[in-house]
């Protein structure tokens, strides 16, 4: 046994022995990984700061990778992944948001470059990766620029727009393609302005000319216009040419001529262009043939839409109106005649409101005093029998028997407390409250001001719950208590306004309170309303607003008090005086009038019940047509005679003679062809 345990103890030294020795040899291995592990955190740190370092020299992207193998060699380093991530997400935020610029400003080298930053910094970036994709649409869009740019150089207006609109539905805010849809309207508005100006100096319908015809049929008195003015004028198929005329004008332009012609046969005229007109019947169903609509937008931002699209169709018989009040655009399809004449009516309607600011000075003074003098003497005194447990000559009391109530005497019954007070209380106090506010206000629109708080009033209900507490419900509701100012101003063309005012001065009077905690108040107001008609800067004091209001109270001894000069002693008295006054000074000032309307505004001629224009027919003469007494030398005005032959009595009227006209520009030549012949539809 002895041998046994010996050698077990040697087994145990050696297996002792042997750990030792291991550890011995696992203690250079242990060491070289945590130098490596100090060696990599040393590393990360070193990239770490270096990045960060580069970062604020501005040497983004060699700092971004830098951070990102200091997490690489510190994987366990939270704060330096936390710090790679924030700075490579907004770096290359930063490039997107750059790119942008530079792409709007056109350089799509430039912007290819920075998206291709951003995206190597975080190739997950989806802005970078989309912006990038889109630079080969801004390669296609500036080819379409700038073969919209050609075309507006060589004229092409149309095929400019359309250009320009198709950069636009890819890019809305596109600068360049922008810029050419604006030239392309400003060259279609100069080309129509000087088409307009083309028309009119070759247009015969300003031209003057004299007609002298009695019971004359129309074909001859338009196929003598024809000849004399080169005037092409084109019947509709259900015109009757030979309808008789009479008319006897001197030197009227030609379309006030042609005006009165029409008039009398129900006739209406389409002008095609600057020397050919289209006649058909005044009919419904010819003017919805002939007439040419157009749609017109218009922007009212004063006037109230509904209002002027019900006038508009009640004054000018309107059928396609349509209102936007979101937008404020006003939307109209009519001949241009209506359209010109609602213009008018628009632009009349559509002028800013008057604006008046109302400059208010509110002064309150109260005084009040409060006095309670004398001595307050005792209300009662209550007697009463010795409760049970109390002690009595008699002995300790139990319950008050009859036959003890008999054996008590004046010495064994209870009195409670008998006390007095002495009081010398006065008390004087006085406010003044000043506010001097100004509001702005539009015509006709009320305005507001509120001085004071608004006060909480809390109701309890109360509901009993069936072997339970009962349930509380409380609802809070808020009153203005203060003053109180409401006006609404009007303003008149005399530079004087009209205000409607409301007053209210509320003061909190009394608080009550129940039991199950509700919580109100005793309101007193002094109201007052008017309305006054002051000049622009006029001041008007409102005053007279006074409440005065004493209360006496007095507690006295009976009898004792009642006395002359020592009944005082006996009593005690308390006087509460107030009186508050308030003073309201308003000065209106007018900071936007009325528009002047003038008569030529005022006025707009709209042509007749049944028929819409925007111009009378003058049938005035045209001024400087050839003088009696010209001046040798001098060449006449230019005018058209067209004056029917003489005829001997009683023969009937053959075709009028025409007398060839002296025109300023010669019809039917230099360069222009020869007036056509009048042609029948």
């Amino acid at each position: 046994m002895k041998t046994l345990k010996r050698n077990a103890g040697l087994s145990g030294s050696g297996g002792r022995i042997g750990r030792i020795e291991e550890r011995r040899r696992m203690t250079p291995i242990a060491s070289s990984v945590m130098a490596c592990l100090l060696l990599t955190a040393c590393a990360g740190a070193r990239y770490h700061n270096d990045g960060m370092g580069q970062i604020g020299e501005g040497n983004v992207d060699s700092g971004i990778a830098s951070l990102k193998k200091a997490t690489e060699l510190d994987e366990a380093n939270q704060y330096y992944k936390i710090d790679y991530l924030v700075q490579r997400d907004k770096h290359a935020d930063a490039f997107v948001k750059q790119g942008d610029l530079v792409r709007a400003s056109g350089d799509i080298a430039g912007a290819r470059d920075l998206y291709g930053r951003a995206l190597a910094l975080s190739p997950s970036n989806a802005r970078a990766a989309a912006s990038l994709k889109a630079l080969d649409q801004d390669v296609r869009n500036d080819q379409l620029l700038s073969e919209g740019e050609r075309y507006l150089k060589d004229g092409k207006l149309e095929a400019a727009g359309e250009r320009a609109a198709r950069v636009l539905v890819d890019q809305p805010g596109n600068k360049q393609a922008v810029q050419l849809r604006k030239a392309v309207l400003d060259a279609r508005a100069a080309a129509d302005l000087e088409r307009d100006r083309f028309r009119e100096a070759k247009s015969v319908m300003g031209s003057p000319v004299t007609l002298q015809f009695r019971d004359a049929t129309m074909r001859t008195v338009f196929e003598a216009l024809s000849k004399s003015t080169g005037l092409n004028i084109l019947l509709d198929r259900e015109v009757k040419s030979d309808v008789r005329v009479t008319i006897f004008v001197k030197d009227v332009a030609v379309e006030d001529a042609i005006d009165l012609i029409l008039m009398q046969n129900q006739l209406e005229k389409r002008i095609v262009n600057s020397n050919t007109l289209m006649v058909y019947a005044a009919t419904a169903a010819k003017q919805s043939e002939y007439q040419e609509l157009t749609v017109r937008s218009f922007r009212v931002t004063n006037s109230d839409l509904k209002y002027l699209a019900g006038m508009l169709k009640t004054m000018l018989k309107l059928k396609d109106v349509s209102a936007d009040e979101r937008s404020g655009l006003l939307v109209i399809r009519d001949t241009l005649e209506t359209l010109r004449i609602a213009e008018k009516l628009i632009a009349l309607h559509d002028e800013p409101d008057p604006e008046v600011m109302l400059e208010v000075e509110v002064l309150e003074i109260s005084e009040g005093r409060n006095s309670n003098l004398g001595v307050s003497p005792p209300t009662g005194i209550t007697i009463s029998t010795p409760s049970a447990g109390a002690t009595t000559p008699g002995g300790t009391v139990s319950n008050l028997t009859i036959a003890q109530l008999r054996q008590l005497g004046v010495g064994g019954l209870t009195v409670t407390p008998i006390a007095g007070t002495l009081n010398f209380k006065l008390q004087d106090t006085e406010t003044k409250i000043l506010a001097s506010p100004r509001i702005r206000a539009r015509n006709r629109e009320k305005a507001k001001i509120m001085i004071g708080d608004r006060v909480p009033t809390i109701i309890n209900n109360v509901t009993p719950v069936n072997g339970g507490s009962s349930v509380v419900t409380g609802t809070i509701t808020y009153q203005d208590v203060g003053l109180k100012l409401e006006f609404e101003p009007q303003v008149y063309a005399s530079n004087d306004v009209g205000i409607k005012i409301n007053l209210e001065v509320s003061n909190i009077a009394r608080e009550f309170t129940d039991p199950q905690g509700s919580r109100s108040y005793q309101i007193g107001t002094r109201n007052a309303s008017t309305f006054l008609r002051l000049a622009d800067g006029e001041t008007q004091i409102l005053g007279g607003l006074i409440t005065d209001e004493e209360r006496n109270t007095a507690d006295k001894i009976p009898g004792l008090g009642h006395l002359p000069v020592v009944g005082r002693l006996f009593g005690n008295s308390g006087t509460t005086k107030s009186r508050s006054e308030i003073v309201l000074a308003i000065t209106p000032r007018i900071l936007r009038n009325y528009a002047a309307i003038g008569h030529d505004r005022a006025n707009v001629f709209s042509g007749t019940a049944l028929t819409l224009r925007d111009r009378q027919i003058l049938g005035d003469p045209v001024g400087g047509l050839s003088l009696p007494n010209s001046a040798p030398g001098t060449r006449p005005a230019p005018t058209s005679g067209i004056t029917p032959a003489p005829q001997a009595p009683g023969v009937p009227s053959p075709t009028p003679s025409i007398s060839p006209p002296v025109p300023a520009v010669p019809l039917g030549g230099g360069g222009l062809p020869p007036p056509p012949p009048m042609i029948t539809r």
